[in-house]
C-alpha cells in the first residue's frame, strides 16, 4: 500500500522538481536580454533606421560574447538620462560618469574627437581655436555650447561663422569650396563622406584635433551586467574586432 502511494508522490514530486528546473532556465534566459537607452539617430554611431551603428555593433557584440542580446530604445538625447534613472531600461549609451545618475559606468568604449576640415588645396594651418577667427567657419548646431569657451569666443567675434542642424551639408560646402572649415566630430564627418554622392569627396583634406577628446561609456544598472560588458569590450579590442566595426562605418 505505501508503495502504491509513495511511487505517485515521488512521480509528481519528479514532474514539479522538472517543472521548476525549467522554469529557471527560461528566467535566467529571459534575463540575458537587456533594453539599453539609445539617443536618436546620431550616425555612424547610432542609426534607428537600421537598429545598428558603430557603437550599437560594439556594445552588443562585447555583451554577446557573454551571452547577452541587446534590444536598443531608440529616444531623444533628453530623455536618455531619465530613463536611466528611474530605472525603465537596464542601461544607456552614450554617457560619462560625471552626468552625476550613481548606477556602474564601464570602460571607456568611444571617444569622440572634434576637429576642423579644410580643404588641403588651400593650405591652412589650424593648430589652435584662434587661427579659426578670420575663416568661413559651418559648425555643427550649439557647437558653442559644447565646444568651450575659448570656441564660443572666437565664434562671436567672427562674422564669418555659422551653424546648421544638418550635418551632411557641411560636407556639401566645404567639398564645393564654398566655406573655409567646418567642425564637427571626426567619425561622423569621415562615415558622411563615406556616404555623400552629392559632391566630389576625393580631394584630399586637413583633419585639425584642435579640441579635447571626449572619452564615453555604458551605464549599467547590474553591476556583474557592467563587469561582463568590459570583459567583452576587451575582447573585441584584442581580437581585433572592435577595429573591425569601427573600419565598417567610417573606412575608405
Amino acid at each position: 500500500m505505501f508503495m502504491k502511494i509513495a511511487r505517485p508522490i515521488m512521480v509528481a514530486v519528479g514532474i514539479f522538481g522538472f517543472g521548476c528546473g525549467f522554469l529557471l532556465s527560461v528566467c535566467q534566459a529571459g534575463d540575458r536580454e537587456l533594453t539599453l537607452a539609445v539617443g536618436l539617430a546620431l550616425p555612424p554611431y547610432n542609426i534607428q533606421e537600421t537598429d545598428s551603428g558603430m557603437e550599437l555593433d560594439i556594445v552588443r557584440e562585447a555583451l554577446g560574447l557573454k551571452g547577452y542580446t541587446v534590444k536598443a530604445k531608440f529616444v531623444p538625447f533628453a530623455r536618455v538620462k531619465r530613463e536611466l534613472i528611474h530605472k525603465k531600461v537596464d542601461g544607456a549609451l552614450t554617457i560619462t560618469p560625471d552626468c552625476g545618475i550613481v548606477v556602474f559606468y564601464s570602460d571607456k568604449h568611444i571617444v569622440c574627437q572634434n576637429v576642423a576640415v579644410t580643404l588641403n588645396k588651400n593650405q591652412f594651418d589650424i593648430q589652435d581655436i584662434s587661427d579659426l577667427r578670420d575663416k568661413s567657419v559651418v559648425a555643427f548646431q550649439d557647437a558653442t555650447t559644447y565646444l568651450g569657451e575659448a570656441f564660443a569666443e572666437m565664434a562671436k567675434e567672427n562674422p564669418q561663422y555659422r551653424e546648421i542642424a544638418d550635418q551632411s551639408l557641411q560636407i556639401n560646402l566645404l567639398y564645393r569650396d564654398r566655406i573655409d572649415a567646418i567642425v564637427l566630430d571626426k567619425n561622423i564627418f569621415q562615415y558622411l563622406r563615406k556616404h555623400n554622392d552629392r559632391v566630389d569627396t576625393s580631394q584630399p583634406v586637413d583633419v585639425w584635433p584642435i579640441f579635447d577628446p571626449s572619452p564615453f561609456r555604458v551605464a549599467f544598472i547590474d553591476k556583474q551586467v557592467r563587469d561582463d560588458f568590459n570583459e567583452g569590450l576587451k575582447q573585441l579590442r584584442k581580437t581585433g574586432r572592435y577595429d573591425e566595426i569601427v573600419s565598417k562605418y567610417v573606412g575608405k
